[in-house]
């Protein structure tokens, strides 16, 4: 009774708020009459549902972990997807996420040492879904299980991997070099995200930023950054002219360094929340780092200089086979990356990273 009362007062003092708290009431009813309302409703809506085709637009792309990184390649494959739902003329992309139990055991044992065994579930909610959200057109986002997926899939009839299924799982695979694959400016940056690195970096410093991205884990440790070299050369860079940020490596490897860094600004919130890095990239003047994959963000936007320094001769020779297997060139930024993104095959050393700066310096991107 009391409920009665109150939401007949509230029915005179706000009628919007009434009808409201009413449609809310329905969605997750508290009283007993509500509920009883919510169970006639629900037969009815049910059946209605059960005859229309709820996903007619919608693009399932699949992405099996058991056959598909749990790394920042993942926004590879989802842009080559948004690319296929445009041509496909479909509104929306939804993404299935397949959790596999005998994931750890799939992947080499160096690989697993060098990041821990409980990295690759960490990843998928703190990479990979953060980097479903980057993109305007993905709706759902799903972690299931393979049986699960099975159901879901039947229920859409266009899907990437074209003809994955329970009986024929099919890993994500698209080659980087499709003609017609370019350059779009594709990825959404939400209002709160820049608000909040615009408060740590106010635009009443007039000064360019440059950000420099660190990698640094055990897993072909070739690839690292020389972190020494990237603090020499952002101590000669004039400070009334550039403020330069690290990003230190999302990873424990990346925390132990920190201490290298401590002379330096480091923004450390952006290797733990993918859209405070991406507005921290759109941010900046230029974006500098060895090739890894958080630069790939940057290297999909179009107002930002993006330069990586490109350390795969000195990479091992199967793992070298397999990064160029795609249609990438050494040297070279993938096709649909911006023109504003260069890639350079060299060290990364301080004097090479001050003459390959030196070529942007008073250009905008």
């Amino acid at each position: 009774m009391s409920k009665l009362t109150s939401g007949l007062r509230l029915l005179f003092r706000n009628p919007k708020r009434f009808w409201l708290r009413l449609r809310n009431e329905m969605l997750a009813p508290t009283t007993g009459l509500a509920s009883a309302a919510r169970g006639v409703y629900t037969i009815f809506a049910l059946n209605k549902l059960t005859s229309l085709d709820r996903n007619k637009g919608r693009y399932l792309f699949v992405y099996d972990t058991l056959l598909n990184p749990i790394t920042f390649d993942f926004l590879h494959y989802l842009y080559y997807v948004n690319w296929m739902r445009q041509r496909l003329g479909l509104e929306y992309i939804d993404i299935l996420i397949i959790k596999r139990s005998e994931i750890i055991a799939s992947r080499e044992s160096s690989y697993i040492s060098a990041i821990g065994s409980d990295n690759l579930e960490w990843r998928l909610v703190n990479l990979v879904i953060p980097l479903a959200r980057l993109f305007v057109a993905v709706g759902r986002v799903s972690i299931v299980d393979p049986v699960e997926a099975f159901n879901a899939v039947k229920n859409y009839t266009q899907i990437y991997p074209e003809g994955y299924s329970y009986a024929s799982p099919k890993p994500a695979v698209c080659r980087l070099d499709q003609p017609g694959l370019t350059f779009k400016p594709e990825l959404t940056i939400s209002a709160t995200a820049r608000e909040i690195v615009d408060s740590y970096f106010s635009r009443s410093d007039c000064r360019q930023i440059v950000t420099i991205t660190l990698r640094s884990y055990d897993y072909i440790s070739c690839r690292n950054s020389d972190i020494a070299s990237w603090v020499e050369f952002a101590k000669k860079l004039d400070p009334a002219v550039f403020r330069v940020i690290f990003v230190p490596d999302a990873s424990v490897n990346g925390v132990a360094a920190l201490p290298q860094l401590t002379s330096c600004e480091v923004f450390d919130s952006a290797c733990w929340n993918l859209e405070l890095r991406a507005a921290l990239y759109e941010r900046a003047w230029m974006n500098m780092g060895v090739a890894c994959g958080p630069l790939a963000i940057s290297g999909l936007l179009d107002s930002v200089w993006t330069v990586m320094i490109d350390r795969s001769l000195d990479y091992p020779e199967e793992y070298y086979r397999n990064v160029y297997s795609t249609g990438v060139v050494p040297g070279q930024p993938p096709n649909f990356y911006s023109r504003s993104c260069h890639m350079f095959l060299a060290k990364d050393d301080a004097q090479t990273i001050s003459n390959i700066f030196s070529k942007y310096v008073g250009r905008t991107p």
